[in-house]
């Protein structure tokens, strides 16, 4: 997790930020509706508890980078260790305001939400595997790829396992994108 000291804020996003702890990292701000964090191990002003079971806490914590003009985010620990919060994750990320420039990091991936707002070039090894879902129907281009679309995919595996041909790819589109680079 030493790739976090790259950023000028962190923020946990509930019992994420005791994990962020253990790894010697104090989150600024610790968001969420604050039912699994130990608040004991944090001051009192960096708590922000937002109420409703509408939307899970990385939807919360989103939209408060919204409201503090904190619009590049980074996001560790993403699974949640269970497969239900993943998918609302993944929700999460897709409905968020698209002036987000959102990255999740993984093990053996980035993943990168685009929308019409930020197209992407990508500089990568030629043969690295890329992969590209929606979940909603969406435009997608892509130059430097082994199989480019130039269509409208939806919520399918039709983006799945492509291959760069070229150490530079792009990708344009109308709609939220999920960009899934394997870095391993």
């Amino acid at each position: 997790m030493s790739c976090l000291q790259d950023f000028e804020y962190i923020i946990g996003v509930d019992s994420g930020a005791d994990l962020a702890l253990e790894y010697g990292i104090t989150p600024n701000l610790i968001i969420g509706d604050l039912d699994s964090v130990n608040k004991e191990n944090h001051p009192e002003k960096s708590l922000i508890f937002v109420e409703g079971q509408e939307n899970n806490d990385l939807s919360k914590a989103l939209q408060v980078c919204v409201e503090k003009d904190l619009t590049t985010i980074c996001i560790l620990g993403f699974t949640g260790k269970r497969n239900d919060h993943e998918l609302a994750n993944y929700a999460a990320l897709h409905n968020a305001n698209e002036i987000l420039d959102i990255r999740v990091i993984l093990d053996d991936m980035i993943i990168h939400r685009i929308t019409n707002t930020n197209d992407c070039s990508y500089n990568v090894p030629v043969g690295t595997t890329v992969s590209i879902f929606c979940f909603e129907n969406t435009h997608v281009k892509t130059t430097g790829l082994e199989w480019n679309l130039d269509h409208e995919i939806g919520f399918s595996s039709r983006g799945l396992s492509n291959k760069t041909n070229e150490e530079e790819f792009t990708i344009t589109a109308t709609g939220s994108v999920f960009v899934l680079i394997h870095i391993s």
